[in-house]
């Protein structure tokens, strides 16, 4: 689990560097990849000037076991810890496309069509 999420961004344009790198520190750890993907987007939205865009990259630091953390009254952590394990399990047994989000079956998606690929070429 982690406690610091980083959001890095690059724009598309050379002649014109743009960009930023933000990180935003959690209310406690976690790997829940629901509430990481909120702060990513919340720093993402927050700072990105509108341009083109060449790359983006996300991290979490401040790791430690998942099993070591802050009971909270309103969160269940266990019952997103079992869930995440079962979804985990199923991607590890049938493959990363065994389980993905419906939004990835739109024609602007690309979960099912990467999970063919290795380094983008096809397997």
């Amino acid at each position: 689990m982690g406690e610091t999420v980083s959001v890095g961004c690059r724009g598309a344009d050379f002649d014109r560097p743009t960009g930023f790198h933000r990180q935003m520190k959690l209310d406690g750890p976690t790997n829940h990849m629901p509430h990481i993907f909120a702060a990513a987007e919340q720093l993402f939205v927050r700072h990105w000037d509108g341009e083109p865009v060449r790359s983006v990259g996300v991290s979490l630091t401040q790791l430690r076991p998942d099993g070591e953390y802050q009971l909270d009254l309103f969160h269940d952590r266990e019952r997103e810890r079992k869930l995440d394990y079962a979804v985990d399990t199923i991607k590890e047994r049938y493959g990363s496309a065994a389980i993905i989000r419906a939004s990835s079956l739109t024609a602007a998606g690309q979960a099912y069509d990467r999970a063919h690929k290795i380094g983008g070429h096809y397997k």
